[in-house]
């Protein structure tokens, strides 16, 4: 009694190239996929440290910016020495 089978070996070599196909590309779209998401987490992280060090800068300077400050008496009266009248001497009348 022989068992013949009725399967065509073009049949099964298909079958089997497709199932590699699907393994090959899921694992090569996947692959591409992680990049992509490693690489927008590490922009964010990037943007979110550039953000926080922004707010410990502002924070660390009490008096802001020389123009606007509330907090800084010398902004309205600074002159600065070297422009102006160009008399450096103070002793010079």
């Amino acid at each position: 009694m022989e068992n013949k089978k009725d399967t065509n070996p073009m049949v099964v070599c298909a079958v089997v190239a497709l199932i590699v196909g699907i393994v090959v590309g899921y694992s090569y779209g996947f692959g591409k996929g992680k990049i992509a998401a490693v690489v927008a987490a590490q922009q964010a992280e990037e943007q979110a440290a550039a953000q926080a060090q922004q707010q410990i800068v502002e924070k660390a300077n009490p008096f802001g910016t020389e123009t606007n400050s509330s907090v800084n008496p010398f902004t309205q009266t600074y002159v600065n020495p070297l422009e102006g009248s160009g008399n450096f001497n103070p002793f010079a009348q």
